[in-house]
């Protein structure tokens, strides 16, 4: 399969940003119920004979945890829920902008 073929239609973009960042952001939930879930197999596993297993999987709740995180980090970069794939870099950058700004007076409170 090639990558274009994942491609989203362009006759669909006025739902393109809202599908994206949705699709993200359940990603992001799935990985964090999976690292939850991982975590308490590592609580099982980290007694007796079978620790060197609960090692391993506290490893994996590491990695899990660090992928959600990425996946954070995408949503708050993906296109605003009403662009499409062809919204202008001044339209990214001013959503950008004003999230930075609401983020450093939510902080400045």
């Amino acid at each position: 399969m090639t990558v274009t073929a994942l491609a989203p239609d362009p006759a669909a973009s006025p739902t393109y940003g809202r599908t994206v960042r949705d699709d993200i952001d359940r990603l992001h939930a799935d990985y964090l119920a999976l690292a939850q879930r991982t975590a308490r197999l590592a609580t099982l596993l980290d007694r007796g004979d079978y620790s060197a297993a609960g090692g391993r999987v506290r490893a994996a709740v590491g990695a899990t945890w660090r992928a959600a995180e990425e996946l954070h980090s995408a949503y708050h970069h993906a296109p605003p829920r009403c662009a499409g794939p062809d919204a202008s870099l001044a339209r990214l950058c001013g959503r950008r902008m004003r999230y930075l700004a609401a983020r450093v007076a939510r902080k400045a409170e």
